[in-house]
């Protein structure tokens, strides 16, 4: 979330990786101060755009309920953590993701109609890289990238190959993910910083320290700080003790796939190049104000269960707190003893009538789902097709505008995931060695003869958005347009098939076994392929 127009000269503009390591040392020393600035500017923005205040409303907690105040001094004062944060995110991020997501792989150059050893080696991609999307912890990553991103305005997916060469990739806090862009908006770096706790020996407490991760167009370096203040290489990820701590990170591009949740209108904003959280604009004042209404509503139903007995012409004690003290025994007793004839008491009960009340309970609620796009689950009770598309409406339009930006961040995501997936068919293939493997993928030298290398743009999605549908109206579309629409299109309105391509060649597959049966059932196949017939003693073979 930071935008810095004096970026230093980055470790992936030296030759290779024994220049980099060699540089490493220089360019912590000279770029100290620099570093300490933008991880420091980071820290401000973040406390501005009140990042931390939305992520509790998420989780439940707002800050205003907690410090609520008493209406009088001797009254009662709920706090009622009713926020509907969860319900203004998880609704948009549901309705965009709550289905599978839909992949295709097709070169377009090909026209759909690829040769044989290209329909191979893309089914080999498409193989290996749904292994590292289409799982739990894939959809996951992908889940938290939208959702996180709504909250806070921006969220980041950062990829890495370990030591024993498997892909993976994990989506990380705002707080810890930096983006550094150049004046023209361009992403050059990224910086991951980090607290973590370290034990040291001989002592008993562990120690903070600030960890670093520098990552750019080749490598990534690995910093630590005992103070926050004077960063140097961390000699516990060096891989000797004579070499610095950077690595390449076997990617053709920064291995972090940001994700921007939309574009501020104010100039000020617009320059820090961070995005917009669904709670700011109003909601988060509403959610707060919706969540003191509730508890004031709970101070009143308590109120209201609470009369006051009224005692006109009695004598009670000789002293004031023998008043109360008498006053409360009989209370508690449920009984009221009276000393004379003219004497009397009753109960006084506040007025039971809140209506207004509960209509401004409504009106916040209303106002709530109209600022954020998101209709009320209680208004689609019985609704038509056509009245649950206009409801929707709203959320769609938010959903749409959110998906141009996400979209942008898979996609990216999968370029990073193809260029790894690259890295080791390079390395795996054994004619190319390992320092070559940035200047293939970057295009600056041609990949050996026996590896061809995987293109990020042969892969499609569809993100379907999870509306309720008549399931019985889409199967009769589907049915009606075959022959007319390619059955791959057709294939991916059906919610239940994630996978269009194999659907196809399974049913292809299908298709041509039972045209083999049919064959063999009636003589053109099975032991009925050949038949023999019999010409002046000489057996003929026909068929």
């Amino acid at each position: 979330m930071a935008v810095v127009g004096n970026i230093p000269k980055l470790l992936s503009a030296q030759e290779g990786l024994v220049e980099a390591r060699a540089a490493a040392a220089q360019w912590v020393a000279e770029n100290n101060a620099w570093l300490k600035g933008v991880i420091a500017s980071h820290k401000t923005q973040l406390e501005e755009d009140k990042v931390e205040k939305y992520q509790k409303a998420y989780d439940g907690y707002l800050d205003s309920i907690d410090n609520r105040d008493k209406a009088r001094g001797d009254d009662i004062n709920h706090k009622i953590q009713a926020t509907l944060a969860g319900v203004v995110i998880d609704f948009v991020v549901d309705y965009m993701l709550g289905k599978p997501i839909v992949w295709a792989f097709e070169d377009k150059e090909d026209g759909g109609e690829p040769a044989p050893e290209k329909k191979k080696l893309l089914e080999a991609y498409r193989k290996e890289l749904l292994e590292l999307l289409v799982t739990e912890e894939g959809q996951r990553v992908l889940r938290e990238m939208l959702t996180q991103g709504s909250i806070g305005g921006q969220s980041a997916s950062l990829g890495w190959v370990d030591e024993s060469g498997n892909i993976d990739y994990e989506e990380f806090p705002i707080q810890e993910i930096i983006p550094v862009y150049d004046p023209r908006n361009r992403l050059r770096l990224v910086i991951r910083a980090y607290e973590t706790q370290v034990y040291t020996e001989g002592e008993e407490t562990p120690k903070t320290i600030t960890k670093v991760e520098i990552y750019d167009q080749r490598f990534v370096t690995w910093l630590v700080s005992d103070d926050g203040m004077e960063y140097k290489l961390d000699p516990n990820e060096a891989p000797s003790e004579n070499l610095a701590a950077v690595f390449e990170h076997m990617a053709a591009r920064i291995p972090v796939s940001v994700f921007v949740n939309g574009t501020p209108a104010t100039y000020s904003e617009r320059k820090k190049k961070a995005g917009v959280s669904d709670l700011a604009g109003g909601i988060i004042d509403l959610v707060d104000e919706y969540a003191n209404a509730i508890s004031d509503k709970a101070n009143l139903v308590d109120r209201l269960q609470d009369a006051f007995l009224v005692f006109i012409g009695a004598t009670l004690g000789n002293t004031k707190n023998a008043a109360e003290g008498e006053v409360m025994a009989m209370r508690r007793a449920r009984a009221i003893a009276l000393k004379n004839g003219a004497s009397d008491a009753k109960f006084i009960a506040p007025p039971q009538d809140d209506q207004a009340v509960e209509n401004y309970l409504n009106r916040l609620r209303d106002t709530l789902h109209e600022k954020a796009f998101i209709p009320k689950l209680s208004d689609l009770s019985g609704a038509t097709a056509t009245e649950i598309n206009v409801k929707y409406a709203g959320v769609d339009i938010k959903a749409g505008k959110k998906e141009v930006y996400f979209t942008g961040a898979v996609k990216n995501l999968v370029a990073i995931l193809t260029d790894f997936l690259n890295a080791r068919r390079l390395v795996n293939d054994g004619k190319v060695d390992q320092e070559k493997v940035y200047d293939i993928l970057t295009g600056n030298q041609s990949p050996p003869a026996s590896v061809q290398l995987y293109i990020a743009s042969w892969v499609d999605f569809t993100l379907n958005r999870n509306m309720p549908q008549n399931y019985l109206e889409i199967a009769q579309i589907v049915a009606q347009m075959a022959g007319i629409v390619p059955d791959s299109y057709l294939y991916e309105l059906l919610w239940f098939i994630p996978d269009p391509k194999a659907a196809l060649d399974e049913m292809k597959t299908q298709k041509e076994q039972a045209a083999k049966d049919a064959a063999a059932a009636i003589g053109f196949g099975g032991e009925f392929g050949s038949t023999k017939t019999v010409e002046n003693n000489d057996q003929v073979e026909d068929a």
